[in-house]
C-alpha cells in the first residue's frame, strides 16, 4: 500500500523534472546514489545534474504516470510516459522508477526508460 508521504515524495520527484530551478536537498539524500544507465551519481548535486543533461535536451518534458506510485518496504514504484518536445518533434519514452526510500528521502534510484516512438 502507497502511503501518503511516498505518493507526495513521488510527485515532487516528477516534479522536479519538469522544474529545472527545483531545489533537490529536501528529495535527496546526501549520499544517495542515483544508478543511471551512464553511470552512478551520487548526491543531490549528482541528481540535479544528472536531471539537468536530460531536460536540457529538450524544450519540455511532461510525465504521465501510468501506474503507481506503489510502495512498501522502502521502496517506492512507479511507471509512466513521458514526452519530450524539441522544435516540433516530440519523442515519446516509456519507463518505470524505482526509488529506495530512507527517512522520509530519496536513498537510491533505477531509472528504467525506453522509447516508444514519436507523436
Amino acid at each position: 500500500m502507497t502511503t501518503e508521504s511516498d505518493r507526495e515524495l513521488y510527485e515532487r520527484w516528477l516534479a522536479a523534472w519538469s522544474d529545472k530551478h527545483a531545489s533537490l536537498e529536501p528529495l535527496i539524500a546526501v549520499d544517495a546514489v542515483g544508478h543511471w544507465p551512464e553511470g552512478d551519481v551520487v548526491g543531490p548535486r549528482g541528481f540535479a545534474q544528472a536531471i539537468a543533461q536530460t531536460i536540457d535536451a529538450f524544450d519540455s518534458v511532461e510525465f504521465d504516470v501510468q501506474a503507481g506510485p506503489l510502495s512498501g518496504d522502502g521502496v517506492v514504484a512507479a511507471r509512466w510516459l513521458v514526452r519530450c518536445r524539441m522544435g516540433d518533434e516530440t519523442m515519446v519514452f516509456a519507463g518505470h522508477d524505482f526509488l529506495r526510500v530512507e527517512g522520509g528521502m530519496i536513498a537510491e534510484y533505477w531509472p528504467s526508460i525506453f522509447p516508444v516512438g514519436t507523436a
